[in-house]
């Protein structure tokens, strides 16, 4: 008699899903201690939905001379449940005062999606293609 299958061993982690917050760069207006990174994490660990794994800057289009300003930030984070994370994060975006252009991204049913702030509401589920929104 053949045995079952025997389970795979509990990791003690639970099963983790990826987002990026991209929040545009607002010359004069910049968060230079990156303490909204920081206000991201403590929103998102107080609901127990997921934490920030990291940041850093990325720059923008080349100007001339070939010189590039930092355009975003861009902050990656770990969640339990995309839905209830994004609803966390538009939330405690616009209270930390995000700037309009804010990305949250995400996938559903396999597309890569984004939510955009476009104060004082979010355009909800926007297509990005190779991390670019389109439209």
């Amino acid at each position: 008699m053949a045995q079952p299958p025997t389970p795979p061993r509990a990791t003690g982690y639970a099963r983790t899903q990826f987002m990026i917050v991209k929040i545009p760069v607002v010359p004069d207006a910049d968060d230079l201690y990156h303490q909204r990174e920081d206000r991201i994490d403590q929103a998102l660990k107080a609901k127990g939905l997921g934490t920030v794994i990291g940041w850093g800057d990325s720059l923008g289009e080349a100007r001339a001379g070939g010189s590039r300003r930092v355009a975003y930030t861009r902050v990656d984070l770990d969640v339990l449940e995309i839905e209830a994370a994004r609803a966390e994060l538009q939330v405690i975006l616009s209270a930390i005062g995000a700037p309009a252009g804010t990305e949250i991204h995400y996938s559903r049913d396999g597309a890569s999606v984004a939510d955009i702030y476009a104060p004082p509401e979010w355009r909800l589920a926007q297509p990005v293609v190779y991390g670019i929104r389109q439209g």
